[in-house]
C-alpha cells in the first residue's frame, strides 16, 4: 500500500527512494552468475592481498613505535637507570685512559708540592 508523493514528508520520500534503489541493486546482483562472481573474486583477491602486503610493514613499524613508547613511558625510572648504567659501561675505558694519562703528572705535582713545603720549613 503506497501513498502518493503529495502526502509524503521529505524523510518518507527519501526512504522510499532508498528502498527502490536497494531493490534495483538486488535485482542487478541476482543476475550475476556463479562464474562471474568467481572471476571477480579471482581478479580482486590478488589486489586485496597486495594491499595487505604493502600495509603490513608500515603497520608493524607504527605499532612497534607506539607500544615501545608506551612501555618506555610506563617504566621511565627503570629505563633511565639502565641507560645510565650502559653509558657508564661505555665511558669506563675512556675514564681509565684519562687516569692513566693524568696520574704521572698528578704524582709529579704532588712530589713538587711536598718538596717545596718541606724546603720552606
Amino acid at each position: 500500500m503506497r501513498t502518493t508523493t503529495l502526502t509524503m514528508t521529505a524523510p518518507e520520500i527519501a526512504l522510499a527512494n532508498l528502498e527502490a534503489a536497494a531493490e534495483r541493486f538486488n535485482v542487478a546482483t541476482e543476475h550475476l552468475t556463479a562464474g562471474t562472481k568467481t572471476v571477480l573474486m579471482l581478479a580482486g583477491a590478488p589486489l586485496i592481498g597486495l594491499a595487505f602486503v604493502i600495509a603490513l610493514p608500515i603497520l608493524s613499524a607504527a605499532l612497534t613505535a607506539y607500544y615501545g613508547g608506551k612501555l618506555i613511558a610506563a617504566h621511565w625510572a627503570c629505563v633511565a637507570r639502565h641507560v645510565k648504567n650502559v653509558a657508564l659501561f661505555f665511558a669506563a675505558p675512556f675514564v681509565g685512559l684519562a687516569y692513566i694519562l693524568a696520574l704521572p703528572f698528578v704524582g709529579l705535582g704532588t712530589l713538587v708540592y711536598l718538596g717545596v713545603k718541606a724546603a720552606r720549613k
